[in-house]
This record gives C-alpha cells, structure tokens and sequence, in this order.
C-alpha cells in the first residue's frame, strides 16, 4: 500500500469543490447569513427538496413545540425555528443521505454519519445547559449544534476525494488508509473545504483546533470546548466502552470540563446516553 503522504498527495490534487454537501444546504447557508434575505426565496429553495421541507415541518412540530397551533406551511415553519435551525437541518440532511458504491467508503461515510450527528446532540445540549444554570454567556446551542456536526468535515472530504479515485480505480481503500489520511489531514482539508464554501468562520476555528493540543486562545473556547469533549466521548464510545462516571476518558478531558465548568460527570454521562441512544 502507498504510504499515507503519497496518498495525501494525491487527494490533495483532487478538486477542492468536490461537493461534500448538497447545494441546498450551502445555498441556504450563504442565503440566511446575509439578513437582507427575502423568505419567500428561502422558501422556494427548500421547497426543491421535498425530503428537506418535510423534515422542517417535522421538526416544526416536534414534542419541543408541543401545544403550540400545528405548523403546515414552510413559511411557518421558517418562522417557528428561525434561521440557524433551518441551515442545520438542511445541514444534517445533506451529510445523512452521503452514500457510496465502495462497501469501504460507504462504511466510513456511515460511521462518520453517526459520530458527527452524537457529537453535535452533545455540543448543543452542553450549550442548552451552560445557559439555563447562566455558567457561561454568549454561546449559541444552535450554531454549537452545527459546529459540531461539521467538525469532522475533513474526514467527509478525504472519503469524498477517495470516492472519486476508487471509481477511477486509482486507489483501493481500506479503514487504516481512512484513519491514517484523516488523523493527519483531517483539520487542515476540513477547514479548507469550509473556506472553499464561504462557511462562517466560526465554524472553521473549531474545525482546527479541535484536534489541537493547544487549544484554548481566549476567543470561542467554550464552542471548542463543548465539541472536543463531546467528541471525545463519542470516540470513547464508539470503541465499545462504557461510559461512566469513573471512565478513564474523563482524566484526558479536565480542561475541557473546567472550561464548562462541568463538575457532575455521573451527570453528563446521563445525559449523553439519553440524547445518543
């Protein structure tokens, strides 16, 4: 097998456009950022994909707005959620429906699937609690959410770039491949792709610095902080270990913990088993 640099090499020459998201979702994104947007052109774009304006109206009358006069519309329901939650979920379907031909990428491409949608669960809920106990202000649960689903975009892209070249029989993948290109590259090509696509960057800080050893800079610590541990926990999780109180993982995590001023782990460890189950 080539080793992991001539490989990266590679990839690297591979278009950075590769469509890692559906167009909807940038579309959507670039629109609701700029505040001059019109809804009526919100809602003809999400319109254009039926499986996304039934998701929206799901999530417009979920449990969370129980009670509330039953939403119908696209337009009520842009209302209901606001714009960061309609980008999320645009979001969250674009990365759920990635699918590939190669029972290798397809395999990754799932897994990657679920440990980003675990770990943006946790970061918001993090953020929901950092907020009602009032420990730390200014931090958004819902761009935490899309923070955390998009930290690990690098690696979408590198399954993505590998997609490609296994069609054009070019490469053969296979999972240490994956994980030595994505351990290496992973940060640098997500927070590429992300510039690539004029995401926000808030999102692209997170993306490198949540693998960083020094990750603290005194600006947005506390959206890093929230999607390194819930990261890390989903790791820890994924490798067939269960979570408790006593876990070994929290020793790894103690700055993260007091940057949220968590200190009721057997707590946490609850709630990430209720919101990932």
């Amino acid at each position: 097998m080539e080793n992991a640099r001539s490989i990266y090499e590679l990839i690297s020459s591979q278009p950075i456009g590769i469509p890692v998201f559906h167009e909807i979702a940038l579309r959507l994104q670039q629109m609701m950022s700029d505040n001059s947007y019109r809804i009526e052109e919100v809602i003809k774009l999400i319109n254009e994909d039926a499986a996304l304006s039934a998701t929206m109206l799901k999530h417009a009358n979920s449990t969370y707005n129980t009670g509330k006069a039953a939403i119908t519309t696209i337009k009520d329901a842009i209302v209901r959620l606001g714009s960061q939650q309609v980008v999320n979920l645009a979001f969250t379907a674009s990365m759920s429906d990635t699918k590939s031909s190669d029972a290798v990428i397809n395999c990754g491409m799932n897994q990657l699937w679920r440990h980003s949608y675990r770990t943006a669960i946790i970061s918001s809920w993090l953020a929901v609690e950092l907020n009602q106990e009032k420990l730390v202000k200014n931090i958004n649960a819902d761009e935490v959410y899309l923070a955390g689903l998009l930290h690990d975009v690098g690696r979408l892209y590198l399954l993505k770039a590998m997609d490609r070249l296994a069609e054009e029989c070019r490469i053969r993948a296979d999972n240490i491949m994956i994980n030595d290109l994505a351990n290496q590259y992973g940060s640098e090509l997500g927070a590429r792709v992300l510039r690539h696509w004029n995401i926000p960057a808030l999102y692209v800080d997170v993306v490198e610095r949540h693998c960083a050893f020094q990750w603290y800079t005194g600006v947005n610590d506390h959206m890093v902080a929230a999607v390194r541990l819930s990261c890390r926990l989903c790791d820890y999780m994924e490798d067939d270990n269960e979570l408790t109180a006593d876990s070994s993982v929290f020793g790894l995590l103690s700055e993260e913990l007091e940057m949220l001023k968590i200190s009721d782990v057997e707590y946490l460890c609850g709630i990430v088993h209720a919101v990932t189950d």
